[in-house]
């Protein structure tokens, strides 16, 4: 793996302890130097920003007080242009110390992108029913009285697209990641549905792995909040209806009976963005710093995510799961031997229908538990794998817009250049026919001529009335053919003003489609500025925490 190059974590530069290498204690923001002090500090003395340990070999090594990592600025450069992309204003992505963070959870269809989307000017991708819009951890901002409130937006626990496995390490990344930066963690807003005539499986679940992600003496940052007091067809939940279910959450203690008696509060969120601004004002406006166990137990404590109170609560449930499953399959041993020594074929594919999916749900649990078995380090590696692999995306979608932007052009082209081809034809065509006309009538006018004089030489009053008549059919020629010239010529030009007009709704087709690949490069940049900006700051965080450590420890050159 090819390490970010970040100076390490600040703090104090402390030996190994005499039980391994061990992270020092998150230091106090209050006794800190301001950043900027830092740097003018470091620039005075002579001691570049970027502060690796370098030592000649065989002497001993020289150690730099370490210093808060700062996210390279390479990494906040916007990205180079490939003409004619247009580019996305990504910002300032990364989260500084005078941000707040509010995260947002709930069980999928909560309404949590929702809640989100009436706050951010971002776009927001917004799902409907139960299936899961939120595959990943979202990060959206805005501004609120003058400060940067970032919202983030979590799968839940009974995500459609992920085990639960990988939304817990998900999340306590990107919370741990928000740690390391001293950003302030105001507090987490729960969303629950007030539609929900009783608490489901999953919603329970949820809660519980909620309330493990926090623990108990950060639960007073908590503010449940019930939406979905209207449902997509207009439909209101009586209020009166809805308090009786509240009251039954609220008096239940596994509910939110014992989260509210350790401070959490309950707020009704009736769908708009005034309600929505209320809720998140009320955490801002407490000005409590949360830290969450998951946070400190993973970044300070440095355990494993198996070891955190979050990943045994997982865990049980997984044990639990698969000893339900395990059970079943012994039940179904003994059914197929019945099934057996009835000849029953049609139960006995019933059975191994069965039996395989428990099996398979067996096998999904083993993988979930292995996968909990990881640390900030090994989540850091994977991130970074992640981001690579989200970068090598963003390229090849970059290419796949180019492409089809190439294409739409070329296919303008070639409907004006065919138009310019037509015209020519067609005005060469209109000017053969008016040499035509012009040929005819003078042909016609000699003919005339020819009559007359004629009619003027012959005395004979039957030949000149022969004459007289050959004129008149002669002139009647002239008319019958220039009446049929003009029709055929009103008919191109009819004709050819269809063929301007279909060239011209081709044409405007094309443009359309040209702007809507257009359209949809801006938003793919832009989201991938958000991706690509927030990936490189938090992973940057993360890594300068683990230098720091492995610093102190003495073995910083594993990186």
């Amino acid at each position: 793996m090819e390490p970010f190059d970040y100076p390490p974590r600040g703090g104090s530069s402390q030996g190994p302890s005499a039980g391994g290498p061990r992270l020092p204690p998150r230091p106090s923001t209050t006794t800190r130097m301001p950043y900027q002090q830092q740097q003018q500090g470091q620039m005075s003395a002579g001691i570049p920003s970027h502060t690796r340990r370098q030592h000649a070999p065989g002497q001993a090594e020289v150690r730099v007080p370490p210093q808060r990592p700062v996210k390279p600025r390479t990494l906040g450069q916007k990205p180079i242009a490939h003409d004619p992309q247009p580019q996305a204003d990504g910002g300032d992505l990364a989260f500084s110390k005078n941000d707040i963070i509010i995260a947002v959870m709930g069980v999928t269809g909560a309404g949590k992108s929702t809640f989100i989307s009436l706050l951010s000017d971002q776009e927001i991708k917004i799902g409907h029913g139960l299936q899961s819009c939120t595959s990943t951890v979202g990060v959206y901002h805005f501004m609120l009285h003058g400060v940067r409130v970032w919202l983030i937006d979590t799968p839940g626990f009974d995500d459609t697209n992920r085990s639960d496995a990988e939304v817990l390490k998900d999340v306590a990344f990107w919370l741990a990641a928000a740690y390391t930066k001293e950003t302030r963690l105001a507090g987490i807003i729960y969303l629950h549905r007030i539609i929900d005539v009783r608490m489901s499986g999953a919603a329970n679940r949820n809660l519980r792995m909620f309330r493990q992600l926090c623990g108990v003496n950060n639960l007073n940052s908590v503010i449940l909040a019930t939406t979905h007091w209207t449902d997509e067809n207009g439909n209101t939940v009586p209020e009166a209806v809805g308090q009786a279910r509240i009251n039954e959450l609220q008096q239940t203690e596994d509910f939110w009976g014992g989260m509210i008696a350790k401070g959490s509060r309950v707020e009704k969120h009736d769908g708009s963005a005034k309600s929505a601004r209320r809720i998140v004002s009320n955490l801002v406006d407490r000005r409590i710093q949360a830290v969450l166990d998951i946070q400190r137990q993973l970044v300070d404590e440095h355990r494993s995510l198996d070891d955190t109170d979050a990943g045994q609560a997982l865990q049980s449930e997984l044990l639990e799961e698969r000893k339900k499953s395990e059970a079943r399959l012994a039940e179904l041993k003994l059914d197929m031997e019945d099934a057996l020594q009835e000849k029953d074929l049609r139960w006995q594919e019933e059975i191994r229908k069965s039996r395989a999916k428990f099996e398979a749900d067996i096998a999904k649990g083993v993988a979930e538990t292995a996968e909990l078995k990881t640390n900030i380090q090994k989540m850091t590696e994977e991130k970074e794998a992640q981001l690579r692999a989200m970068q090598a995306q963003m390229e090849e979608d970059r290419k796949q817009f180019q492409a089809k932007l190439d294409a739409s052009r070329e296919a303008i082209e070639a409907v004006k250049s065919e138009q310019r081809h037509k015209e020519a034809e067609y005005q060469k065509q209109r000017a053969l026919d008016a040499q035509r006309a012009k040929e005819r009538a003078e042909e016609h006018r000699r003919e005339m001529a020819a009559e007359q004089q004629r009619l003027m030489a012959e005395s004979d009053k039957v030949a000149r009335e022969r004459i007289e008549q050959e004129a008149l059919r002669l002139e009647q020629q002239f008319t019958r053919e220039r009446d049929a010239a003009m029709e055929a010529a009103r008919e191109r030009d009819r004709d050819w003003t269809r063929k301007q007009e279909a060239y011209e709704r081709e044409e405007a087709r094309l443009r359309q489609e040209r702007a809507e690949v257009q359209r949809e490069m801006l938003e793919q940049a832009k989201e991938n500025a958000k991706r690509k900006h927030f990936s490189f700051d938090a992973i940057g965080a993360v890594v300068g925490v683990i230098k720091l450590g492995l610093a102190v420890a003495g073995i910083a050159h594993v990186f």
